[in-house]
C-alpha cells in the first residue's frame, strides 16, 4: 500500500530543490530548506549508525549531519567538489529540528509540475516503506519526494547499533 499524499504537496512543490544521492534524484520543498553549504568538517559521533555522518559547526551552532544514503542502500562515496549540505529546518517529535543532509550534488530549485505526481509502486522500489510521499517528473527522470519529518522521527528514534 502506498503512502497517502498529502492534499498540499501539490503546493508545496511549486518551489523545490533537486539533488542527487548516488543516481536517485530527491526534491525536497524550499519551505523547509534554510542554506546549501559546501561541506563543513563533520566530527563522527562514537557508536553512532551509519544515518548519523556526524556533528557540524554552522556559524557557531553545532548540527546533526545525517547521511541518508545507507537507508536507502545506496553506495556511500568520498565527498568530491560537487557534495553539498542541505541545511532543513523540520520537526521531530513536535519540536523545531535543524539537520544537514548530505548530498552529492545539488542541480537547482525548480517548479515541479503537480501533474507528474505519481504514488510509489507498492513493489519494486529500493525506498523503504513510508520514506517518500511521492514520485514526481523533472527533464524526464523520476523524482522521489521523501517525507523528512518521517525519515527523521524513525531514524532519529532509532537505537544506535554499538
Amino acid at each position: 500500500m502506498s503512502k497517502k499524499i498529502p492534499a498540499d504537496l501539490a503546493n508545496r512543490i511549486q518551489s523545490v530543490v533537486i539533488f542527487e544521492m548516488g543516481d536517485e534524484r530527491l526534491a525536497v520543498p524550499t519551505d523547509i530548506l534554510r542554506e546549501v553549504l559546501e561541506p563543513p568538517q563533520i566530527t563522527r559521533v562514537p557508536c553512532a549508525d551509519n544515518f548519523s555522518a556526524g556533528l557540524a559547526n554552522v556559524r557557531g551552532v553545532v548540527l546533526p549531519v545525517v547521511d541518508m544514503r545507507p537507508m536507502f542502500n545506496i553506495e556511500q562515496s568520498d565527498f568530491t567538489r560537487e557534495t553539498r549540505v542541505l541545511i532543513l529546518e523540520t520537526t521531530h517529535a513536535e519540536a523545531p529540528l535543524t539537520v544537514g543532509v548530505i548530498a552529492d550534488r545539488v542541480h537547482a530549485i525548480v517548479s515541479l509540475d503537480a501533474d507528474t505526481i505519481r504514488p510509489v509502486p507498492p513493489v519494486g522500489s529500493r525506498w523503504p516503506h513510508g520514506t517518500l510521499y511521492a514520485l514526481a517528473r523533472w527533464e524526464g527522470d523520476f523524482v522521489a519526494l521523501p517525507d523528512m519529518e518521517y525519515i527523521f522521527e524513525t531514524q532519529l528514534a532509532a537505537p544506535a547499533v554499538a
